[in-house]
């Protein structure tokens, strides 16, 4: 009959406390690296988002001067076609003046195409407003028999979509970039996970050590064993007699 020997397992004692520093040390660790990850990139962020709004600015300021002068060479052109004894002197406006206004239209017009993006749905459609306004502009310069009110009905239009495209973008700002966002979430999750490993390990941990104590207890405390021989030895010897 063979006796029963503990296993290595259980001859090892049993030392988890050591543990718990070692892991709170690696958790801080990657807690740490995640907040520091995290606001590098919202330094770095919060730079593009201050960009993005000069941008928004300049954009805004380019296309209300458009606007501007689209409307008001469209003006001149039809009040310098109207008879001469039906023009008031009051509303003039000199050629001088017109000439600067067609130049300033032609910049700022190619000022905001650079600085729309081709590959966005939102401002390829501004782009395409755009267009159709400069030469809804120029149709209406070149043909004495056009009427002003194509070249305004296009300004209106591309500057309702471009009171949405400036909106959308605003909105862009006030949520972050998108690596921001990103960021944030990650420390989110990272944050959430750590709780959630604290929690198992605080509630855990005297479940876990007192099985493991058990176990240790176990090992440790000697056993009966009869050998073989002796075993044989009894069985063998002859019962007592009863008394008389």
């Amino acid at each position: 009959m063979h006796s029963l020997q503990p296993s290595p397992l259980d001859q090892m004692p049993f030392e988890v406390t050591p543990l718990i520093p070692v892991i709170g040390t690696v958790a801080a660790a990657l807690v740490a690296g995640g907040i520091a990850r995290a606001n590098l990139i919202a330094s770095k962020e919060t730079k593009v988002s201050e960009f993005r709004q000069a941008w928004i600015n300049a954009l805004r300021d380019d296309l209300a001067a458009l606007f501007s002068n689209v409307r008001t060479l469209t003006r001149a052109l039809e009040e310098s076609r109207l008879p001469a004894d039906s023009i008031h002197d009051d509303f003039v406006i000199e050629k001088a003046k017109i000439t600067a206004v067609r130049h300033g239209a032609a910049e700022t017009y190619h000022r905001i195409r650079l600085r729309l993006n081709p590959t966005q749905p939102d401002h390829i459609e501004l782009m395409r407003l755009l267009k159709e306004m400069m030469e809804a502009q120029q149709d209406f310069l070149a043909n004495c028999g056009a009427v002003s009110r194509q070249p305004i009905a296009a300004v209106e239009a591309a500057a309702l979509d471009a009171s949405e495209v400036l909106r959308e973008e605003w909105k862009t700002v006030k949520a972050g970039e998108e690596a921001y966002r990103d960021a944030v979430r990650a420390t989110r999750y990272t944050l959430n996970g750590s709780f959630v490993v604290l929690a198992l390990l605080v509630l855990g941990y005297p479940i876990y050590y007192w099985t493991a104590s058990a176990r240790e207890a176990k090992a440790v405390s000697p056993t009966p064993e009869v050998s073989a021989p002796a075993a044989k030895v009894a069985a063998a010897a002859p019962a007592p007699a009863p008394l008389q």
